[in-house]
């Protein structure tokens, strides 16, 4: 064989090896990105609201909540869903805001904070009962300032449509998907052997025998 035939051959196996490599990958997160997560159904509640983030902080034993984050209207997070005896922090970070409870468990002892306070001003609020809080700001309740907290295992929930990293064995990939990678680093290994055999032996057997 050719040392630029051969040459030629060997690349276009190791951008085949690369290119399914590629593929794999693109799958991968194709199917991350279409995912199944999951968080807490706020029937409704939440929906609008300023700020509109959410976070899943379960693991957590203190949580912060920033009153009157965002354009200064907001509850920053949004949306938390926490662990059964986590304690919350409601932190003023602007001024003329309360919080107040729309709704919480039948059996849960919470209580908001309901005069306005100025920017520094905190309190906390420990949930020990499981279930859906949803609370807001009374001055502003018609501008989209609520929040809603959910607490425990046992609430509803909604598909969010995507959800965190995976490994590719949750994404229903194949297992052979995980040796791509490597099956195109042995494909440059072998082609740069191979390389260096022709280069070294192969030119001059085929220059011999043209003698």
């Amino acid at each position: 064989m050719k040392r630029r035939d051969f040459i030629r051959n060997a690349g276009g196996a190791t951008a085949a090896l690369g290119a399914g490599a590629s593929a794999s990958a693109g799958t991968a997160a194709a199917q991350e990105g279409g995912g199944g997560g999951q968080k807490p159904d706020f029937a409704g509640w939440t929906d609008g609201a300023k700020g509109g983030t959410y976070q899943d902080l379960r693991g957590e034993s203190e949580v912060t909540i920033d009153v009157g984050g965002g354009d200064g209207l907001a509850f920053i997070p949004t949306e938390v869903w926490i662990d059964s005896g986590t304690t919350v922090t409601f932190e003023w970070v602007s001024g003329g805001h309360n919080v107040l409870f729309e709704s919480a468990p039948s059996d849960a002892s919470v209580s908001g904070h309901e005069p306005l306070e100025s920017e520094g001003f905190s309190f906390s609020v420990t949930f020990d009962t499981g279930g859906i809080y949803e609370y807001y700001c009374q001055p502003h309740l018609q501008s989209g300032m609520v929040g809603g907290i959910a607490v425990g295992e046992d609430v509803p929930t909604v598909s969010t449509g995507g959800g965190g990293p995976k490994e590719l064995h949750e994404l229903g990939v194949p297992i052979q998907a995980h040796w791509v990678g490597s099956a195109t680093v042995l494909g440059i290994i072998v082609s740069i052997i191979f390389t260096f055999y022709v280069l070294k032996y192969g030119e001059s057997a085929n220059t011999g025998r043209g003698r």
